[in-house]
């Protein structure tokens, strides 16, 4: 006969009893208001308002003062999302540590859509997740989880009046290289016309740019919205979206002498005891086997200094840029007066000399067309601006339009 032992349950629940009060007495209480204005909604307002000036240290300390004072306010733990997201981004990150972050904010922002009380806390919720899916790209399916985040935030706002849903999956989707539905996106925000006009007409004409150039190379794609390039992503550019060592070898066949010449004894000593050292400071860089290439190329503004540094990573700017695209043209086409033809008229561009050394090239790229002012309204050019992602593939792309008929 098996005798139970009425007394066990009961001393389990008060076991579990005496646990809970033990956390709930660790638990550290919530603050007291220290003003009118010390109130988590006050709080995430100015969280927000940080973020939209990319203050993310700001937006992270309003977001935990919310939370100090109501730890379960759903608008704050979205909030915290976005930052934990865009932290799991800064440089120097581990990919394990990133992943790690990536699905604190996913988790963060799922705490506030579950807390949410209200409609319109809901749609923010569901808003922040797509963000956060868009920032932190984690996991492999996130565009995926950003468009059933984006069409439960559209159930939320039948009449279309908040801007901020198909404003941010706009850029989910630019972000997956997914021109067109991007583009559609941003024109619906435009044409709601209840916010983010501004940034998303900005946004709208860099898609429109990237759709126009179509990248077709993996680097192009990666550096279509970068707000300035790199020498070694110049590099990569020319050797990968312009082909250039196949435009050069079909466009100057007939131009250059490319045969055989037997050296002289001189020459011979030359390349035996003097060859010029190579480039020091890109054997680990990634990009290195484009910029081997280039600097075969010879392409003028690309060339290692007098210390043999190619400094990989400077940024490139407009009037830098003009010079190369100037180069590449005169040695395809063959005008060798190509780079003085503007030379002594004079300047339409205030910020632009008729004697800096890149006026000429300035002139050639904006005739044919293949670059355009900064501010066509004030007519400046930005020389010394850099050059954008988007610019540069489609300069590329015009390029290799007007340089079809010399490479047939």
């Amino acid at each position: 006969m098996i005798v139970r032992n009425r007394m066990l349950p009961l001393v389990a629940m008060l076991a579990v009893a005496s646990t809970l009060l033990w956390l709930s007495s660790c638990a550290k209480p919530p603050r007291e208001a220290a003003g009118k204005l010390d109130t988590p909604d006050h709080h995430v307002l100015r969280g927000q308002d940080a973020i939209e000036q990319n203050d993310w240290d700001g937006a992270g300390r309003e977001f935990n003062l919310a939370l100090s004072l109501d730890k379960e306010y759903g608008p704050a733990l979205a909030g915290k999302g976005i930052v934990t997201a865009h932290q799991s981004t800064l440089p120097g990150v581990k990919a394990d540590e990133r992943v790690k972050r990536a699905e604190q904010a996913i988790d963060l922002a799922g705490q506030g859509r579950k807390r949410a009380k209200t409609d319109d806390e809901k749609r923010a919720a569901y808003v922040a997740l797509i963000r956060v899916h868009q920032i932190a790209k984690v996991p492999e399916k996130w565009l995926g989880e950003a468009q059933d985040a984006y069409k439960s935030a559209v159930k939320l706002d039948e009449r279309r009046l908040d801007p901020d849903p198909a404003f941010f999956m706009a850029r989910a989707y630019r972000d997956a290289i997914a021109m067109q539905h991007a583009s559609d996106l941003y024109r619906q925000v435009l044409a709601m016309n209840r916010g983010r006009g501004q940034q998303a007409d900005a946004e709208l004409a860099v898609v429109q740019k990237i759709l126009r150039a179509e990248p077709g190379s993996l680097h192009g794609k990666v550096v279509a919205f970068e707000p300035s390039i790199s020498r070694a992503d110049t590099a990569a550019l020319f050797v990968e979206e312009l082909q250039l060592s196949k435009l050069y070898q079909r466009g100057n066949a007939d131009r250059f002498d490319t045969g055989f010449k037997a050296p002289s004894s001189g020459q011979m000593q030359m390349d035996q005891w003097q060859r010029i050292p190579d480039t020091t400071d890109i054997k680990d860089h990634p990009l290195r086997s484009d910029v081997e290439e280039v600097l075969k190329l010879k392409v003028a503004g690309l060339e290692p200094n007098a210390d043999h540094k190619f400094y990989p990573d400077e940024k490139v700017s407009r009037a830098e840029f003009a010079l190369m695209v100037e180069d590449i043209l005169t040695r395809v086409t063959g005008e060798q007066g190509l780079k003085t033809r503007f030379i002594g008229q004079r300047s339409p561009f205030p910020d632009v000399r008729n004697d800096a050394y890149y006026f000429n090239a300035v002139q050639t790229v904006v005739s044919r067309n293949l670059m355009e002012p900064k501010n066509k309204l004030q007519g400046v050019f930005g020389p010394t601006d850099p050059v954008t992602g988007a610019d540069a593939l489609l300069v590329l792309r015009l390029m290799k339009d007007e340089l079809r008929s010399f490479t047939r």
